[in-house]
């Protein structure tokens, strides 16, 4: 089997020294110790960073470093990524590449390698188990607490919760490993057309807001569009005259709104409005995706 594994850093590639936590590319090696004997593998690196710095730059390289190797004679394409925005590159991928017949499978780690709590070694072993499935499109493998690696379509990754390592997805899991034996649960197909080759502006042009309680509504200068995410009933403060006024704002400066988390069922009410306040509904996707989509988009 060949394989192109991209090194783009984040805790997988650090080590902690003097109690701080810093990259260090020799890390990323330490990986391949792990592969089986019949792999040839090919070693790429757009670029090494804490993930935490990602913009949009650093997006556009890691698609185009992606889109090379697909047109390259490889089984698979290994992607090693640091958890904070584990998200993010998951989705700008699953964007670029999301019907590729070639398995492309995103891999992090919770702690550094040489932590005994790390699980980036069984994160990335259980990456080319499935990459032997031959399945393609773009997906993340990740072991949560107590548990043994699953497969989630990078598209469908939710943002951690505060303060936990655990991954989740809309819905559940794309599949899990029994043994050396991979359990399919979504036979689900991509319902996006994937964009040839996205590109994103280094500082988005996308304000995205989490609506919460009494919150402030900012000046809408210097943006192309808005992105809500709603309460979990899909709902906004519609009766708000901070929120009416900032929806008219953006109506007079050509702004689109759109919002994300909005239920197929029971709408309410307060939602009867979304017409007239110019709010585009989008179908049921995450907010980072429907972000990263976006961001595309306007760029």
């Amino acid at each position: 089997m060949r394989l192109a594994v991209i090194f783009t850093g984040g805790t997988i590639a650090c080590r902690l020294d003097d109690g701080y936590i810093g990259p260090c590319e020799k890390q990323n090696y330490e990986l391949l110790k792990v592969l089986d004997p019949d792999i040839e593998v090919k070693t790429f690196s757009p670029y090494f960073k804490p993930s935490e710095q990602l913009d949009g730059g650093l997006l556009t390289m890691l698609v185009k470093c992606v889109g090379g190797r697909l047109r390259e004679d490889f089984d698979g394409i290994i992607v090693t990524h640091g958890t904070d925005t584990l998200q993010y590159g998951a989705a700008a991928l699953s964007l670029a590449f999301g019907n590729s017949k070639i398995p492309i499978v995103l891999v992090s780690s919770n702690y550094v390698l040489s932590d005994r709590r790390s699980n980036g070694y069984i994160n990335f072993k259980y990456a080319i188990k499935f990459i032997r499935e031959n399945i393609g499109g773009v997906f993340v493998s990740y072991r949560n607490t107590d548990m043994l690696p699953e497969i989630h379509r990078a598209n469908k990754l939710l943002s951690h919760d505060p303060y936990i390592d655990d991954v989740r997805s809309i819905n559940g899991s794309f599949g899990y490993f029994e043994g050396d034996k991979f359990i399919r649960t979504d036979f689900s197909d991509n319902d996006y057309d994937a964009p040839e080759k996205p590109a994103f502006k280094k500082t988005s042009p996308v304000l995205w807001l989490s609506v919460h309680a009494g919150m402030f509504f900012p000046d809408a200068h210097g943006i192309k569009a808005v992105l809500f995410s709603s309460y979990h009933s899909g709902t906004l403060p519609t009766e708000s005259k901070d929120f009416i006024r900032f929806c008219k704002t953006c109506e007079v400066k050509q702004i689109s709104i759109y919002l994300v988390g909005m239920p197929k069922e029971s709408r309410y009410e307060s939602t009867r409005v979304f017409d007239e306040l110019g709010i585009r509904i989008l179908p049921e996707v995450t907010p980072i995706f429907a972000y990263i989509k976006l961001w595309a988009q306007y760029s």
